[in-house]
């Protein structure tokens, strides 16, 4: 089935004398026909051999004319229609979930899986910095940029690397795991909002699941990253303001799965 390119009545995919009502995201289960037909009454044949005569006047039926589609009704995806709000909600169909949310939900993993990455691999972590921790320490109590700058560029890259894969592993698991069992990460299932498919609802399948934490966990992990930290932070940041302007509310790493954030839970 195609999906048009924006909301409004479009020629009914599964029954080409109806119209079918899509609503931006999904098809609606609202149709209405697309045309009433008339069958024209068939004259008589003259028996054989007769002589033919003047055919008889027959009243021509009044044809009713067909009934107007609904306002916004399309003959195909390339025409637009009008945008909804981004939240509205349609019959039958999820409301997208309010940034204000996503946001303190994204806040909320975060922290737990920042303190998860530094209880199991806080030891790499340690051995990294071990020989520029008082410079570090006094870098940061005096707020000198430079000097906190210069010190972590002296710091041990190896143990430092480690650290980073056991946070990005972290991040991917914890992100993965929970959206396959629930579509929503502790976070999201705190403020009462989920993960699903654009194309159907539900928990997401393996493969979703990864492609979005996946995107995730390594712009995460660039930010920590030396020489590539500046580059990590903006596209983080970027994923993060994406969906103010999106129409679907979505975000870089949704566009990348093709998921919607939604109220309510992921229930098939």
């Amino acid at each position: 089935m195609s999906v048009p390119s924006g909301p409004g009545w479009y020629e009914n995919p599964d029954n080409p004398d109806e119209l079918r009502y899509f609503d931006g995201i999904l098809w609606t289960s609202n149709t209405t026909p697309l045309r009433t037909r008339q069958t024209q009454p068939t004259a008589a044949q003259p028996p054989a051999g007769s002589s033919p005569a003047a055919p008889p006047t027959v009243p021509t039926p009044v044809q009713s004319p067909p009934p107007a589609p609904p306002t916004g009704w399309q003959h195909g995806p390339g025409m637009g229609g009008q945008r909804p709000s981004p939240t509205a909600s349609v019959p039958g169909q999820p409301t997208l979930a309010p940034y204000g949310l996503r946001v303190v939900a994204y806040l909320i993993d975060t922290i737990i899986v920042s303190f998860a990455a530094l209880v199991l691999g806080g030891w790499f972590l340690w051995k990294a910095i071990e020989p520029i921790a008082d410079r570090l320490d006094s870098a940061i109590t005096t707020g000198n940029v430079a000097t906190m700058g210069s010190a972590l560029a002296e710091a041990r890259l190896g143990y430092l690397a480690a650290f980073i894969g056991v946070q990005l592993l972290v991040m991917l698991a914890y992100n993965t795991l929970f959206l396959m069992k629930w579509g929503a990460t502790p976070g999201k299932r705190l403020l009462g909002i989920s993960v699903r498919r654009l194309d159907r609802p539900g928990p997401l399948d393996a493969d979703t699941a990864i492609r979005r934490a996946g995107f995730q966990a390594v712009v995460q992990a660039l930010g920590n990253v030396p020489y590539v930290a500046s580059l990590g932070t903006f596209v983080l940041i970027a994923d993060l303001v994406w969906p103010i302007a999106d129409e679907k509310n979505q975000a870089l790493h949704d566009k990348l799965a093709k998921t919607i954030v939604i109220k309510g839970r992921a229930t098939p």
